[in-house]
């Protein structure tokens, strides 16, 4: 601020003693998010053309059935396949840049880049705009119709969204995991291990189960109170006694995680093959970015990274959401 009446800025020390700057942004803002390594591995991370995500679905048998010597067989043509439609979702972050801000932040008393620590959190911003969504319903409900098409409604029942993938699910069959259809049950209760087998067990399709199941912090911590409530680690250290584990597997091959975007509340359950990024051809909307480009009147510069595609359950049936998960 500037100096008013006999005011004095710097003292003895201060006049002649620069501070130090420590080299290094601490964020403590963005969260971590556990479903993006998995969406992005390479079976799972997937390119398309064209102005709509198409994944055929087989939703009934063709005619048969018992017949008796001479018997008429039903030849008619019938339908037994469809397709869940996906719309691409665009998303953008944006950073602006001050001209004269860059000019300053130069040479050796610039201890961090002003450029590199603005360009770092518009990346770290779209991933948290996408975490967020996924997690979402894109129907209008938790986040807008354009929005990605998030787990909340790709997981359910049809009892809170009875359409995904522009399909009528009570079209395509009727009850939980059945047609595109998820299990939901709203809890009003602490998390049990018989409550999440039996939903492991409600989003099984013969033996395709779910492997997966994110939740918040607060009911991983109660599934780690009923499955380990007296379990001691060997550790290298002879001084230590460890206690507990570093991660959870469930029945097996089952994973249980923690993800900061997960709602309060909520547990989702997924089989990974079936969780799919897809992201159009076009490189600049593979978050790539824009350039900066000069502001009307100004030195001024702005610049985004975009991205365009969908988050998409392709076996809906092969999942759940629990909610109103309450914390012990």
């Amino acid at each position: 601020m500037p100096a008013t009446g006999n005011a004095v800025i710097y003292n003895d020390l201060t006049s002649f003693t620069y501070q130090w700057i420590v080299p290094r942004v601490q964020d403590v803002y963005f969260r971590v998010s556990t479903i993006f390594p998995i969406l992005f591995r390479p079976d799972n991370f997937k390119t398309f053309s064209g102005y709509q995500i198409q994944v055929p679905i087989q939703y009934a048998p063709l005619k048969g059935g018992p017949t008796v010597d001479g018997g008429v067989f039903d030849i008619s043509a019938f339908e037994t396949d469809t397709a869940m439609t996906f719309v691409p979702k665009e998303y953008y972050t944006n950073v602006t840049l001050s001209r004269q801000r860059i000019a300053l932040n130069q040479g050796s008393q610039a201890a961090l880049s002003y450029v590199q620590v603005k360009v770092t959190n518009l990346y770290q911003s779209m991933m948290q705009y996408l975490a967020q969504d996924t997690f979402r319903d894109g129907q209008g409900t938790q986040s807008g119709v354009n929005a990605l098409d998030g787990l909340l409604a790709a997981n359910d029942s049809g009892t809170n969204f009875p359409q995904y993938g522009q399909l009528a699910r009570a079209a395509i069959g009727t009850g939980p995991n059945a047609g595109i259809s998820g299990y939901t049950q709203v809890l009003n209760s602490p998390i049990s291990t018989q409550i999440l087998q039996f939903a492991f067990g409600q989003g099984s399709f013969g033996n395709v189960q779910p492997n997966l199941a994110f939740m918040t912090q607060p009911i991983w911590d109660t599934m780690w109170l009923r499955m380990f409530p007296a379990q001691r680690v060997m550790d290298d250290d002879p001084g230590v006694i460890s206690f507990g584990a570093t991660s959870l597997k469930f029945y097996g091959n089952k994973r249980l995680l923690v993800d900061q975007y997960v709602p309060t509340g909520y547990i989702f359950g997924n089989r990974d093959e079936f969780l799919q990024a897809y992201v159009t051809e076009d490189k600049l909307f593979q978050f790539g970015f824009t350039g900066f480009k000069e502001l009307p009147d100004s030195l001024d510069g702005a610049g985004q990274t975009v991205f365009l595609g969908d988050i998409v359950n392709a076996q809906p049936r092969v999942s759940f959401v629990l909610s109103a998960v309450q914390n012990t």
